[in-house]
């Protein structure tokens, strides 16, 4: 048994790995040794290695993101526990590591803005089997959880393609759906945003689907590193598809 942190900021690394040596509370609990990585990709390769029962993973990270790094290894060793590392509430990250961990998987996310006893509690949390939320994204994970706020896939794919700055036809055919349908999606996105829809107000200073990134790039749904990868994505299946 042993312990990983990985981080790409040595000064990050070094601080954590001396809080939790030097905390008391974890004393003959943490897995020893302590092992080091600074991206997403030693991350895997040290966890294939060293079989860790804790990791700790700073979610912004150079070749391979956090969030990428626990799904390779919680898809090589389902009971290890992770810990995320983040500077950001942002719900898009939260949607994502709800989407990597496992049903039964323990997992905490702190912010780096935690004091040091928020991170040991983390610590002592996920190595007991339990999970650990960080107060501040816990109003995050309500909204994710309260059908009236949080996006369904096909609201949240919606999204994204207008971010991309799609037309209805081009989304349409994206997704294999008539124009008529990806409209009705359109508008239930913007209902939960509470954008106000042409009916409800024929004097708004807003263009709906501008206002739709906005409010959620502000509300953290949307980032340019996820529309980056959506990017990605649609680039490659359309090279497949030639």
């Amino acid at each position: 048994m042993s312990t990983l942190i990985v981080d790409d900021e040595e000064r990050d690394r070094t601080w954590l790995k001396n809080l939790l040596t030097t905390s008391p509370s974890l004393q003959g609990e943490l897995p020893q040794p302590i092992h080091e990585g600074q991206d997403g990709s030693q991350a895997v390769e040290l966890a294939t290695k060293h079989h860790p029962k804790l990791v700790f993973l700073d979610i912004k990270m150079p070749n391979l993101s956090g969030i990428k790094a626990a799904e390779q290894i919680l898809k090589l060793l389902p009971d290890t526990g992770v810990i995320m590392l983040s500077n950001f509430s942002d719900e898009v990250y939260v949607r994502q590591l709800w989407k990597v961990v496992p049903p039964n998987g323990v997992f905490g996310y702190v912010l780096k803005s935690a004091s040091d006893e928020q991170v040991v509690e983390a610590a002592k949390a996920v190595l007991s089997g339990d999970c650990w939320i960080h107060p501040g994204i816990a109003r995050v994970i309500q909204r994710t959880q309260n059908r009236a706020t949080s996006l369904t896939a096909a609201e949240y794919e919606a999204l994204v393609c207008i971010a991309l700055g799609m037309t209805d036809h081009a989304i349409a055919k994206k997704l294999y759906l008539t124009e008529k349908a990806v409209q009705s999606r359109l508008k239930s996105l913007y209902a939960k945003l509470g954008i106000p829809g042409r009916s409800e107000s024929h004097d708004t200073e807003f263009n709906q689907r501008c206002r739709a990134v906005y409010v959620s790039t502000r509300r953290g749904l949307i980032n340019q590193s996820e529309l980056d990868d959506w990017e990605a994505k649609m680039q490659d299946a359309k090279a497949d598809a030639k």
